[in-house]
């Protein structure tokens, strides 16, 4: 679910403490949550278990500062390995919160067990090569150490923030309260029935956003209305405001012609620039019109 957290992490701290004291080290399987593993496939045969499918859903963190400290290991520090065979989502979400107590996790993190996320990574990783080739942080620190430059990361979090802002006309609610968007929008942004391509044109969108802001083509005072202009851009270059269900074949037809667009430079150009003169035509626009609904539909109607 996620990376490791690092030594200095307090609960890895402790772990390492344990494993550093002789006597405390024997203690190790009652004092630790150990390693729990999820399959809907479990079979038994003698000493050996065959799991199909699994996933280890805690023990991240344990597993590597073991590994960290594992000069010092002998015979006498053993681990709790726990088990589970089940397929149901709602057991499996259930596991996860109980077994990761240790370290807390934020509740929209759990929106990256869900099948749909998978699907998305599988979906951003196609573009292998691309010079629209985006990475979809499904867990969180997934790429550290990989050389891949910050601009191309997009968390499971942000393409949330995305999706609500551009296809669901919500930038208000990604602007100032993500938490609000979760709690009313979180089941509609990652329903299983979604096309996993409404994610990954969101979150280009916000990348080509970034790259024409760095080089000043977007005014830099305009950063904090990126959410807002992301969704105009994507009514302007589609010549319309209305969104098709983000579960129909029409999404994938929409969201190609945008793909199209927002992946080259030379195209991407005049759609945001034409964002960038609704955006100042309406100035001067205070954070607290940014935060209401009605002011994306001042710029819709300028936008065609």
């Amino acid at each position: 679910m996620r990376s490791f957290l690092g030594i200095d992490n307090p609960v890895n701290t402790s772990i390492a403490e344990t494993l550093s004291d002789v006597k405390a080290s024997t203690r190790f399987p009652v004092m630790n949550n150990g390693i729990t593993i999820v399959s809907p496939d479990v079979r038994v045969q003698g000493s050996v278990i065959h799991l199909e499918n699994f996933q280890i859903v805690n023990g991240c963190q344990t597993s590597n500062v073991l590994f960290e400290h594992r000069e010092t290991l002998n015979d006498s520090v053993m681990v709790n390995l726990k088990i589970v065979e089940t397929s149901n989502e709602d057991v499996f979400a259930d596991l996860v919160r109980a077994t990761n107590s240790q370290s807390k996790i934020d509740e929209n993190q759990f929106f990256s067990l869900r099948p749909i996320v998978k699907r998305i990574e599988q979906y951003f990783n196609a573009y292998d090569g691309d010079e629209g080739r985006l990475y979809f942080e499904r867990r969180d620190r997934q790429f550290i150490g990989l050389d891949i430059p910050a601009i191309r990361i997009f968390s499971v979090y942000i393409v949330a923030k995305c999706v609500a802002a551009m296809f669901l006309r919500r930038p208000d609610l990604s602007y100032k309260y993500p938490k609000r968007m979760y709690e009313q929008l979180g089941e509609v942004i990652f329903t299983e029935r979604n096309r996993e391509i409404i994610y990954y044109t969101s979150a280009l969108a916000l990348y080509r956003f970034h790259l024409l802001r760095s080089n000043s083509i977007i005014p830099q005072n305009l950063g904090r209305m990126k959410w807002h202009i992301i969704s105009l851009v994507g009514a302007i270059i589609s010549k319309q405001t209305n969104i098709p269900e983000l579960n129909s074949k029409k999404a994938d037809s929409y969201c190609q012609k945008l793909i199209n667009v927002l992946s080259r430079h030379e195209l991407s150009v005049e759609p945001f620039k034409k964002a960038v003169e609704i955006c100042e035509a309406l100035a001067p626009i205070t954070d607290d019109r940014l935060k209401r609904q009605a002011i994306l539909e001042e710029m819709l109607g300028q936008a065609l």
